[in-house]
């Protein structure tokens, strides 16, 4: 059986901060469309990079991005912090994923 430090898994209440912001973006964006919505705040925020086919479909989005209007300081940090950490990664990726798609 594997064991895990509890810092090892990925918990969104040990991160307030983060959830704040991840609400506040979501929320400032609630008027934008759907499409592809948590795939470019995650690739965004991950990497600054969007696939060019999610900013044909969903300009609108990106443009809010971009433009920086949003504090998301703890969302890129955390996205910093476990880029070498995959599962953790992965489990951060899933929690905005869900996250974005159930406040539609």
């Amino acid at each position: 059986m594997l064991k895990y430090n509890s810092e090892e898994i990925f918990n969104p209440e040990r991160f307030p901060e983060m959830k704040g912001e991840l609400s506040s973006l979501i929320q400032k964006t609630e008027n934008t469309p759907r499409y592809f919505k948590a795939e470019i705040i995650i690739s965004y925020f991950k990497s600054h990079c969007i696939k060019s086919e999610w900013i044909r479909v969903n300009p609108e989005l990106v443009s809010s991005l971009l433009a920086g209007n949003f504090i998301t300081r703890h969302i890129e940090s955390l996205f910093d912090w476990c880029r070498l950490k995959p599962v953790y990664l992965r489990a951060y990726e899933n929690y905005i994923k869900d996250t974005v798609e159930t406040r539609r």
